[in-house]
């Protein structure tokens, strides 16, 4: 387990220069990524001092102080990783072991600090602290790696940041946000943008900066249980149907191209208006639009593949299919799919955003972008222009990281000939 850890960045290739050897160019991402943070904690540090809770100073200094463990320990590795077994067993399992050392000693210190909610302020401090310990990690080992692979590599490391970014603000949220999300009349209806409230009110006086903290925690629940649910799916019958063939792959790609062939976002109104709202039915509604894409795409490949000479030299010998599908077949159709489920989050994001604008995603009362973009399609005429702005800047920006990591990885794992 530490050597598949710590070899996760080493599959794609090794770094052979050294930190004097890196261009100019590295510098200056490198300077734009530690102003990013900064930024970032500059940001968080002055929320959590107006949190409501009272506890989002503890909560955000928790989360840095296991990324700060997780750092230390990595660079700690690096010089002494000869002097102990432990160590020997690869850097970043060695800094992932001390983070978790470092968010089980706050256990007892958050039970303390808040009795009645000690153990949910500590989960808190954990997942926020191994997401901002994958966002080092990622620097660290990651950048080196991509580096290589210029562009591409680039656009994968900045999308996956921006993600990582967003996850820890959204996972965060309910301690750091100035005001409760979900309470009307926190100040006058419409107020614009302003020192007390710096996105401004929405037309029920809730705060905007509240609610768009808060409201990425549905659109991520959304699209990463809907995109979970089209790659088990579409993955397992491209792979059998194609595979098998005859009367079998017929039928399954009439239906698939049947599916295709209507509209994504039409058809995954009409289910969802069957379904109800709700975030379960909601990724329903979206899985059912996107599986025929994992389909053709491994169904494309399944049929290059099974006609390859390891594949029939392995049927000669008398390999039975699963053992074929498994070995030989699956490893090779991963990359593509991994390639659409990246690229398939941001589509996910972008459709759940239109159902709740059209009324049919969620309940009203949860704080969703989609709600704040449908209420602000309502009075943007009227000159209240931050109510839809905010929200809709945060769902592009989602849109965005999910779809520069799945360019990013398209050009990677699946090249293409250069002239």
């Amino acid at each position: 387990m530490a050597s598949l850890v710590n070899g996760v960045f080493y599959q794609l290739g090794s770094a052979k220069q050294s930190i004097s050897e890196h261009s100019r160019k590295w510098c200056a991402v490198l300077l734009v990524l530690v102003a990013f943070t900064l930024a970032l904690v500059a940001t968080l540090v002055g929320l959590a001092l107006r949190s409501y809770k009272g506890f989002g100073v503890v909560v955000v200094s928790g989360t840095f102080v296991t990324a700060g463990t997780v750092f230390l320990a990595r660079v700690i590795a690096s010089l002494w990783q000869k002097a102990k077994t432990l160590v020997r067993q690869g850097p970043i399992p060695f800094a992932l072991l001390c983070g978790i050392a470092a968010i089980v000693a706050m256990l007892p210190i958050s039970l303390v600090i808040n009795r009645s909610e000690g153990l949910a302020m500590w989960s808190v401090i954990a997942g926020g602290g191994l997401v901002l310990s994958g966002m080092i990690l990622l620097l660290i080992d990651g950048y080196p790696v991509f580096k290589q692979y210029k562009s591409p590599g680039y656009m994968v490391l900045g999308g996956v940041m921006i993600v990582l970014a967003l996850v820890y603000m959204t996972w965060i949220a309910y301690w750091i946000v100035p005001y409760d999300p979900f309470e009307i009349e926190m100040g006058h209806p419409n107020t614009p943008p302003c020192a007390e409230f710096p996105m401004g009110t929405t037309s029920l006086g809730q705060d905007m900066l509240s609610r768009v903290i808060a409201g990425g925690a549905t659109m991520l629940q959304v699209a990463v249980l809907s995109v979970i649910v089209c790659f088990c799916i579409g993955v397992p019958i491209g792979l059998l149907a194609s595979y098998r063939g005859g009367a079998v792959d017929k039928v399954v790609s009439l239906v698939m191209d049947s599916i295709f062939a209507f509209p994504g976002l039409v058809l995954a109104i009409a289910i969802a208006a069957m379904l109800g709202p709700g975030v379960v039915n909601m990724a329903i509604s979206i899985a059912v639009v996107y599986v025929p894409s994992y389909f053709r795409v491994v169904r494309s490949q399944v049929l290059t593949i099974r006609e390859l000479a390891y594949v029939e030299a392995a049927i000669i010998m008398g390999a039975r299919d699963r053992d074929i599908l498994l070995r030989y077949v699956l490893p090779n159709v991963l990359p593509s799919s991994v390639v659409v489920m990246s690229i398939n989050f941001a589509d996910a994001i972008l459709t759940a955003a239109g159902l709740t604008f059209v009324g049919l995603g969620l309940p009203v009362d949860i704080a969703d972008w989609g709600w704040d973009l449908t209420y602000g399609f309502d009075v943007i005429t009227l000159g209240y222009w931050w109510v839809p702005t905010f929200p809709g800047i945060m769902v592009v920006l989602l849109a965005l990281g999910f779809t520069l990591t799945g360019e990013g990885l398209n050009e990677i794992l699946t090249p293409k000939l250069q002239e």
